[in-house]
């Protein structure tokens, strides 16, 4: 039961234009819009490129994380210097390796990008002849393959070079000197400009290591230019370990030798961090931050203060971590607590082997799934087996122990077996993915047709008026569901809003009369299905075990006499009264009492059904003839009497009394009771093998009608699909 996947898709593309992508903070806006208070680290930064001298050149680097907000340091770095007078500001220029491509041309395409804004920006004399060397320079390196160990002004030249008829000849014609010569001029145009030089490199940390080594050596041999300023933008972790991979010596020292001032981002404040997330929640569709469920705001709040606050360590962990809930958040609305979609958001994003070991074996952390009917352990000691495997997860996600405290928040059994404490302990709320039903429609990322509303479930246990709305809601994929959800929420519950006890567990074994559930129960897919009747009463006994313990005498007692809830009736009789039953109680009291009023009142329901031409019809008609034929042999015949009165043929009784047997590639078998006893409960077996034998004259009989017939006069058990016999 839940919202249609075509209202979810809507929402989603509906919001899909909200999307944070990430955009880092122009120079023209940049100190308007810090959130993140780096003005001051800017200001130190542009301070240092102020003082670039005239005789030598000054390297800064912006050394953070990936998605740490090195691009918008960078706009702020500029938007300072150009707050300077106009003519002791500095020329500034943009360059992005990244956007080159290839390594071979890296040098060349720097020095071009250097010399074409010079020209653009400063038309005075001076100018005109930086732009002019720096041009030559360039071209004089056209086509050169950097060597590594070698500067680049006397690397190799791998192929003809020609540079507007300036640098023109054979490979042999190009000496070390002769490109020394090149860098000299440079060096002395750039000493008699005024103006100082900014150059501003970014995304050095998206090269691939050959890439990134040459954008290091180029740096290195361009860097003592004078007037020139360099700004670098890169994650000095990965840069590092690239020039490593290559064989740098000393890689982690090498860019000490390169970089004159260094610069790591400061980390977030906590300030920072809690205002990067109010702002993501305030971008975010009203619609999903809606009071659905109770405390959902203090569950927010725990959420941030249990490891949320230090897994999203960077600005951009924030934006992908709302991109991902602005995905999710439509889908699971009205199901799934607000503070535990943005937790699981934040799981796929920064712990993605957390995410991924919950996704594949997430009994690891909620223990049994809903269908796990062979799983006898308790929930706690299948989460305790799952601790190896999941530390295993943290470590390998990184920020192993704020990964960690998410999880324990979101699934208190695993702080538990983890001897921790969790904000988010306590009994379950409809909304929280703890509830493993819950999870597996979180994981799937939608309600589909086939899952349940703990909503829905909570809303019939609590208010007696909207149960025969919330039962007409269901689906036959889902009512067998339905009926397991009631008696878990039933048991979370402990009694609150349960006003009606008794009426309750009796309207939930009346539910396994209505025609949905008695269509599911008797279709041909019965392979991966419990009894329905053996669901119900399980749920009231945990619903009732829960709330009022001391009701459950009563209750079963009720169940068993209800003219209605015959099935469970049936169940319950039998349990008590027939022999090698009882061990299948699953908590339901077994009357010992009042054995005799107890099996006239079930005898009298039975036969009234009968004649209201309903007992045939219930949910497992075959398992009430049974019952009867047990416990009130006496009452058989009359039963059988009325019965054949409303269908002469008997064919129907025949079906439901003759079937016991099942295949799941062939479906039901039929044949007379194992028990002799019962061959004659309900009529003389020659008299009802006569019957039989004139049947099948019938020439219209088909199956599995002609199998249930045939097997009384055969006396062995037939398939009811083609007659053939079943052999076990």
């Amino acid at each position: 039961m839940g919202k249609k996947t075509s209202q979810s898709e809507h929402a989603v593309m509906q919001h899909a234009s909200d999307i944070d992508y990430d955009v880092p903070l122009k120079s023209d806006s940049a100190l308007q819009r810090d959130k993140l208070s780096r003005k001051g680290y800017a200001g130190i930064a542009a301070a240092a490129l102020r003082k670039v001298p005239s005789s030598a050149g000054l390297v800064v680097s912006i050394e953070g994380a990936w998605g740490s907000g090195k691009t918008s340091a960078l706009a702020m770095i500029e938007a300072l210097l150009l707050e300077d007078e106009e003519l002791a500001s500095p020329l500034i220029v943009h360059f992005n390796p990244w956007l080159v491509g290839d390594k071979d041309a890296l040098l060349r395409h720097f020095l071009s990008r250097i010399a074409s804004a010079v020209r653009l920006n400063d038309h005075s004399r001076d100018g005109k002849k930086v732009a002019k060397e720096i041009k030559a320079y360039a071209k004089v390196f056209d086509l050169v393959k950097l060597i590594p160990g070698a500067e680049p002004w006397a690397s190799m030249i791998k192929s003809v070079v020609e540079a507007a008829g300036e640098a023109t000849g054979a490979v042999s014609e190009y000496k070390t000197p002769d490109i020394e010569a090149y860098k000299l001029r440079v060096e002395e145009a750039l000493r008699k400009f005024d103006r100082p030089i900014i150059v501003f490199i970014d995304d050095i940390d998206r090269l691939f290591p050959l890439e990134v080594f040459e954008m290091v050596r180029i740096i290195k041999a361009v860097g003592g230019l004078p007037r020139l300023g360099y700004v670098v933008a890169w994650d000095s972790v990965y840069v590092s370990g690239a020039l490593e991979r290559l064989g740098v010596p000393q890689a982690a020292s090498y860019l000490d030798k390169i970089v004159q001032v260094r610069m790591p981002l400061p980390s977030l404040s906590l300030v920072a961090r809690r205002k990067l997330i109010e702002d993501a929640l305030d971008g975010l569709d009203p619609e999903a931050l809606r009071q659905r469920f109770r405390n959902q705001d203090d569950r927010l709040g725990s959420l941030y203060h249990s490891g949320l606050r230090d897994l999203l360590e960077q600005p951009r962990d924030v934006a992908r971590v709302f991109n991902a809930v602005r995905m999710m958040e439509p889908l699971l609305r009205d199901e799934i607590v607000f503070a535990d979609i943005l937790g699981l958001a934040a799981l796929s994003v920064k712990a993605p082997a957390v995410f991924d070991l919950l996704r594949k074996k997430p009994r690891l952390f909620v223990g049994a799934l809903p269908d796990d009917v062979t799983i006898l352990k308790k929930p706690e000691e299948v989460i305790k087996e799952g601790a190896e495997e999941r530390q295993m997860a943290f470590e390998i996600s990184g920020a192993a122990s704020a990964a960690k405290r998410v999880v324990h928040f979101l699934f208190p059994g695993v702080a538990s077996a983890d001897d921790s404490f969790s904000l988010g302990k306590g009994t379950y709320v409809e909304g929280n993915i703890s509830h493993p039903a819950k999870l597996a429609i979180a994981l799937q990322l939608s309600v589909t047709d086939g899952d349940v509303s703990i909503k829905a479930a909570r809303q019939y246990l609590q208010d007696p008026a909207q149960r025969e709305s919330v039962v007409a809601g269901l689906a036959s994929e889902n009512c067998d569901e339905f009926i397991d959800l009631l008696g878990e929420v039933g048991e979370s519950l402990r009694g609150e809003g349960i006003t009606d006890l008794d009426e309750l567990c009796v309207s939930i074994a009346r539910l396994v009369e209505k025609p949905l559930f008695v269509d599911r129960a008797t279709s041909n897919r019965r392979a991966l299905r419990l009894r329905i009747e053996d669901m119900a009463l399980r749920a009231v006994s945990l619903l009732a075990g829960a709330t009022d313990k001391e009701r459950i005498p009563a209750i079963s007692k009720l169940i068993a006499t209800d003219s209605v809830a015959i099935s469970c009736a049936a169940e319950v009789v039998t349990r008590s009264y027939v022999a090698g039953r009882d061990r299948y109680s699953d908590g339901i009291e077994l009357l010992a009492k009042d054995r005799g009023k107890v099996l006239r009142t079930f005898s009298e329901n039975v036969l009234e059904a009968a004649r209201l031409e309903k007992l045939l019809k219930m949910n497992h008609a075959g398992f009430i003839l049974w019952t009867m034929a047990r416990v009130a042999p006496q009452e058989c015949p009359a039963l059988f009497g009325v019965l054949r009165a409303s269908d002469s043929t008997l064919d129907q009784f025949a079906l439901y009394y003759l079937g016991g047997g099942w295949d799941s590639s062939k479906g039901n078998s039929y044949s007379l009771p194992r028990d002799v006893s019962l061959h004659e409960v309900y009529c003389p077996l020659a008299d009802f093998k006569s019957h039989a034998t004139a049947r099948l004259q019938d020439a219209s009989l088909q199956y599995p009608e002609r199998a249930a017939w045939r097997s009384v006069v055969e006396g062995t058990r037939l398939y009811g699909i083609d007659g053939t016999e079943a052999r076990h």
